[in-house]
């Protein structure tokens, strides 16, 4: 999910003496409120998937980055399928990966957790960053 129009208001900010700090909050707290909703829908069977999934956000390329994932080699297998079933499964996007789906093997039904996590998140991120920085204008205002 990439937001539109940050720039404009990182060079307001500058221009009022503040800097990327609630930029990287905002995102932070975004990430946070997606990786819930991942662990919230993840399937549960011993918990470590739901408990291997993790939130980090940090600058990349002069860009701030939040990121949600899990190690677990299974995870892709739970998120998109396996098997005739998997490739069958309607929902989510199949894998951006090479992911192969063996036709001589019944295999499971996509369970997709990080996907409609982020997808239900759409709206809420963009509001969540936005207050962040709507918040540390009405600061530097003050300040003035």
């Amino acid at each position: 999910m990439t937001m539109r129009n940050l720039d404009s208001l990182i060079r307001k900010l500058n221009r009022l003496g503040g800097d990327k700090t609630p930029l990287v909050r905002g995102i932070k707290k975004a990430t946070i409120k997606v990786q819930g909703d991942a662990k919230l829908l993840a399937p549960v069977d011993t918990g470590r998937l739901r408990n291997s999934i993790q939130a980090e956000t940090k600058e990349i390329g002069g860009k701030v980055v939040g990121r949600i994932f899990t190690n677990l080699e299974y995870a892709p297998y739970v998120e998109f399928g396996t098997g005739q079933r998997g490739e069958a499964s309607p929902s989510p996007p199949k894998s951006p990966d090479d992911l192969y789906y063996r036709q001589d093997w019944v295999g499971m039904e996509a369970q997709p957790f990080m996907y409609p996590a982020a997808k239900q998140n759409e709206k809420v991120v963009p509001k969540i960053v936005g207050e962040e920085i709507r918040k540390e204008l009405r600061n530097l205002r003050g300040r003035r």
